[in-house]
């Protein structure tokens, strides 16, 4: 099947659609699925070039919308489709039931309606996923303590990390932040790392952005990184 993107009018129906659900939510009153017709009529869609993979999708998690999305937009044309956010948001449309549990969780308007800046894309409930998972797709499990959740929930280190360009672009980063916050055996974060205290990812964020400023973090590797680490970060490495 041809994937679609909204034109504006089609965006506008969309954003007030959701707008209804989360009234409807409020209230207790049923919401009805996404029409076909806002999916597919020409005066609110275009046809692009980019085609639905075969069988069904399984969006069990954040890392399984990355892949889904990343086998779906070529890679060498990742940089264009990342700022389509037409494009993204006619997705979320298309796959509001998934990413709304059956339209049981529905979240604030930024979570279907893609935005391209940096402060706000990753809140997008598939293009956030897909960027994430793109830029560590030589080994996903390097970010899968931003990705664990399942689509409709962001944990605290997503909310801390997921706009910070910086990490989306330096493997040490990443792997420094997946070793210090993801419980392997439990596969979630670990105890305490959604509070706002000492050691967590908050407190992470300010580090980095410290040390940034006098170090060249691109050529500094993952245990360097992990060494500097100030001493209220032991109980989290420990």
């Amino acid at each position: 099947m041809t994937i679609r993107r909204f034109n504006a009018k089609g965006v506008q129906l969309f954003e007030a659609y959701v707008l209804q659900c989360r009234q409807r939510h409020k209230t207790g009153e049923p919401i009805e699925p996404v029409t076909q017709s806002l999916l597919t009529d020409p005066e609110c869609s275009v046809e692009t070039h980019y085609q639905f993979p075969g069988g069904a999708a399984d969006f069990k998690d954040k890392l399984s919308i990355g892949e889904y999305f990343c086998r779906v937009i070529p890679d060498d044309i990742h940089a264009e489709a990342r700022l389509d956010k037409e494009l993204w948001t006619w997705l979320a449309a298309y796959f509001f039931d998934e990413i709304t549990e059956g339209r049981k969780k529905i979240k604030e308007t930024r979570a279907y309606i893609a935005s391209i800046g940096f402060r706000e894309f990753y809140r997008h409930l598939l293009l956030g996923p897909y960027f994430i998972y793109f830029n560590a797709r030589d080994n996903p499990d390097r970010v899968r303590v931003l990705l664990y959740n399942d689509p409709t929930t962001m944990n605290e280190v997503m909310v801390q990390f997921g706009s910070y360009q910086t990490l989306m672009q330096n493997k040490s980063l990443q792997s420094v932040v997946q070793r210090l916050y993801f419980d392997e055996k439990a596969k979630k974060i670990k105890k305490g790392a959604g509070d706002k205290v000492a050691g967590t990812p908050r407190r992470l964020m300010a580090f980095f952005r410290q040390i940034e400023l006098n170090y060249d973090l691109p050529s500094i590797d993952e245990n360097e990184i992990w060494n500097m680490l100030p001493k209220e970060f032991q109980k989290f490495k420990d």
